[in-house]
């Protein structure tokens, strides 16, 4: 691992210093092209008492060592997982047992306190909580500080786990336990010591840019500095977990972001995160102020209806742009509360192909609620329209635009106003998977790309499961196959992915609050049935979910 090519890294001496394991639990390329999980490395680096050092999931033949110093997981005090997706839950008990600790925190009674945070566990903590000893449900901004004060007393591990009870946003594994009915209902929570729910905490303001200067080649990013320009989105669409979690939206202050600009080397390539709800004004100034110092830009998925002439025109170096109508047709945009029409997408496409995009990606899912065959076929129409309209722009210049389609399969997710929608079944999407690669197949300069609809299904099982899945993410971090997993577990798994869930049926997420109302759910859900839509966020004028 030491021998990755990265410039920005921070090393550190360990006499004196407390050892913090930082563990992203997928490969490193996942790893190191997530703005999270760096920021939470330079969060904790800030601390002159710890060494953070981060680790990955080991490639077949490579040990588990950390990046900086080629150590063991069992060298540090304290090891922290940021999880970013559900299914990277078997790869945290997998990188357990390759360190040679016990996988369960029952028979863990020496070694490293083993946290986890990020938003995998954010939205349900309770399958992975046989494994660890505590979540962090909060962002580093807030809890962080809290956090190191704890872990710097340097307390023996039972008196540091005790000391963490007094963190805002912590939750002890071993303080809870889910009651189930013999039905397979969860009828309850019985608490042991600790008053439930646990509240989300959040960073109302930051101090510094939430910004990173740590370059790695072999990422998404390669070789970029990443710059949070806003967290979160108000826009409401109903299928998204990270909309709703991290409520409320922030877009961040010019003054904060501005204090990024002098660590950023002239001619440097700058990704900018979190563009979705902020402010476009201050973009736009970041943005000249990095080409006037002659950076390249890129950018994350970009907003169909907020594109303007003088933003296209700072992508003006950038060839692949990616915009997410998520569905073909208006009326299921409008279930989902996408609030795009498709004038806003076919003008987002003539002004890219105006500004010299030559790739253009477009995201859908399919198995969304009420969808249709009719729908499927409106994703396959819809993309041709956009080609058509790039075609108008480029063809006169001599070249077309590639359009490549990205069909993930919907999984409905926690504290979403789906969270109570059934998953659509592994033979209706792998059907309509079909369909739709067959149809683009035969449009010219146009591809498809999409996720296995077996590993949608293992995502929606993690999402909406609870530590019943004990047995399965052991089994499936063990070599099992998915399908010999899920015999052994104690419930049927269709029991907790494929129903409708009930209008007053208690969640094993309910353990947390994110802040969301769940009567604001409740009347999305509604409204997605009937074809409504709702507007966006009212920043400070609104109290429909509850945040503000």
């Amino acid at each position: 691992m030491s021998s990755r090519k990265e410039t920005g890294v921070i090393r550190k001496r360990w006499r004196g210093r407390v050892p913090v394991a930082l563990v992203f639990p997928n490969v490193y390329h996942l790893g190191m092209s997530n703005l999270g999980f760096r920021l939470v490395y330079h969060f904790l680096n800030a601390y002159d008492e710890i060494v953070c050092e981060r680790l990955f999931l080991p490639q077949e033949g490579e040990p588990l060592r950390s990046v900086e110093s080629n150590r063991p997981l069992t060298d540090f005090k304290v090891v922290l997982f940021s999880i970013s997706f559900e299914p990277d839950f078997v790869n945290v008990v997998k990188i357990l047992e390759q360190a040679g600790l016990p996988p369960l925190a029952a028979e863990r009674k020496e070694g490293p306190l083993i946290l986890a945070g990020g938003v995998g566990v954010w939205l349900n903590p309770d399958p992975l909580a046989p494994f660890v000893d505590g979540f962090l449900i909060g962002e580093i901004e807030a809890l962080g500080k809290a956090l190191v004060k704890k872990i710097t007393k340097d307390p023996e591990r039972e008196a540091l786990e005790e000391e963490l009870f007094e963190i805002p946003g912590f939750l002890p594994s071993r303080a809870y336990e889910p009651i189930f009915e013999a039905e397979g209902w969860l009828r309850g929570f019985e608490s042991r010591g600790i008053r439930l729910p646990v509240k989300k905490v959040i960073a109302t303001h930051l101090e510094n840019p939430p910004f990173s200067d740590l370059l790695a080649e072999e990422t998404e990013f390669s070789k970029t500095y990443l710059l949070e320009v806003g967290r979160g989105c108000g826009r409401g669409c109903r299928f998204c977990a990270a909309g709703m979690i991290y409520r409320p939206p922030r877009p961040w202050p010019r003054e904060v972001l501005e204090k990024a600009l002098d660590q950023i080397a002239p001619g440097s390539k700058v990704g900018l995160i979190g563009l979705e709800f902020a402010d476009q004004e201050t973009l736009e100034i970041i943005a000249e102020a990095l080409i006037k110092k002659d950076c390249v830009l890129t950018f994350s998925s970009l907003r169909a209806d907020t594109l303007t002439p003088s933003f296209v025109r700072l992508l003006s170096r950038q060839k692949t742009a990616t915009i997410a109508p998520e569905a073909g047709s208006e009326r299921l945009r409008q279930v989902i509360n996408k609030g795009l029409s498709e004038e806003d997408l076919l003008r987002a496409t003539r002004l890219l192909a105006e500004a010299g995009v030559r790739s253009l990606k477009l995201y859908f899912m399919i198995g969304l609620p009420t969808e249709t065959q009719e729908d499927i076929e409106a994703i396959v129409a819809l993309a041709k329209r956009i080609k058509h309209v790039a075609d108008q722009v480029t063809k006169p210049q001599g070249y077309v635009v590639q359009i490549k389609l990205s069909v993930a399969c919907f999984v409905p997710k926690p504290w979403t106003p789906f969270q109570w929608a059934p998953f659509a079944g592994k033979k209706v999407l792998k059907e309509r998977l079909s369909w739709l690669k067959k149809k683009v197949a035969k449009s010219p300069n146009m591809s498809l790309t999409s996720d296995l609809p077996k590993w949608a299904y293992l995502q929606a099982l993690i999402a909406r499961g609870d530590r019943r899945l004990k047995t399965l993410l052991l089994d499936l971090a063990r070599g099992k196959t998915l399908s010999q997993a899920l015999v052994r577990l104690p419930i049927n798994p269709d029991f907790l992915v494929s129903r409708l869930r009930e209008k007053e049926e208690i969640f094993p997420w309910e353990v947390i609050d994110l802040g969301v109302k769940r009567s604001f759910l409740w009347e999305e859900w509604e409204k997605a049935q009937k074809g409504l839509t709702s507007p966006p966020c009212l920043l400070g004028k609104c109290t429909r979910c509850g945040v503000c």
